[in-house]
């Protein structure tokens, strides 16, 4: 694992909404944001939506409602997430089908290594106050993360997660259409997984049954296909420096 270059993790809090920092910053450090957003950002894309992960469920709740109740905005509940929805605003996902206590363990469940990346809040205290308690922006990647964002090269990681089967295959199409590639050895992973989710089929030889039950499993995971399609402003607010008080 590494840490993110000075300049990206700057570059990265500074496009966190305002509201959304100050949550994190003053109400509840113990969360992480993770995945597409931080991926999408150093590379110059659009971000699609922030993922936040955090140690239970009933954290994520409470930190999503808060997040709702100042931006006016209505809170979806899916399967695996709150999802605050305030068009055209970013929608915001509290995700608690995967808890976690640490950002190493949350990049670890990454299917790509282009995903894997986290940033987070770490205490320190004070120099001239040892009493009080300041936060500081930190962060942690895979190490292949940089040369395989930089190539747009897809490497599937074999996580051990339970999620549906077909989620990873479906995140390869959507990548693809955003000019990634990926070689065999990742795609038969990918396709292996998907296979897992068939396992215990006892007839192969059907292939138009087969084809009915595969695309069934394949669907997406992300429970922001509830609300594709919602345009968004920017509204990333700038700020000076990734450490704040």
């Amino acid at each position: 694992m590494q840490s993110m270059k000075y300049t990206d993790l700057n570059f990265v809090c500074s496009r966190i909404p305002k509201d959304l920092r100050n949550l994190m910053m003053k109400e509840y450090p113990m969360l992480m944001i993770g995945g597409g957003f931080i991926r999408a950002t150093i590379a110059g894309e659009k971000p699609s939506d922030i993922d936040i992960f955090g140690p239970d469920k009933d954290t994520l709740k409470a930190a999503a409602m808060a997040l709702a109740l100042k931006r006016s905005a209505r809170l979806h509940e899916s399967d695996n997430a709150f999802t605050i929805l305030a068009p055209p605003r970013i929608p915001v996902q509290f995700i608690y089908r995967w808890v976690f206590g640490n950002p190493v363990d949350l990049i670890t469940t990454f299917d790509f290594t282009i995903c894997q990346a986290a940033i987070f809040l770490k205490p320190e205290a004070d120099k001239d106050n040892l009493d009080l308690i300041r936060y500081k922006w930190e962060s942690v990647l895979a190490d292949e993360f940089y040369a395989d964002l930089a190539a747009r090269r897809l490497v599937y990681t074999h996580p051990d997660r339970n999620e549906d089967a077909g989620g990873s295959l479906m995140r390869v199409r959507k990548f693809l259409t955003r000019g990634y590639n990926i070689q065999a050895q990742s795609l038969a992973g990918v396709c292996a997984r998907l296979f897992m989710g068939v396992r215990n089929l006892e007839d192969f030889s059907d292939e138009k049954r087969l084809t009915k039950i595969l695309s069934g499993l394949l669907r997406e995971v992300d429970p922001l296909i509830v609300v594709d399609g919602v345009d968004w402003i920017d509204e990333h607010q700038a700020v000076q420096e990734a450490e704040q008080a």
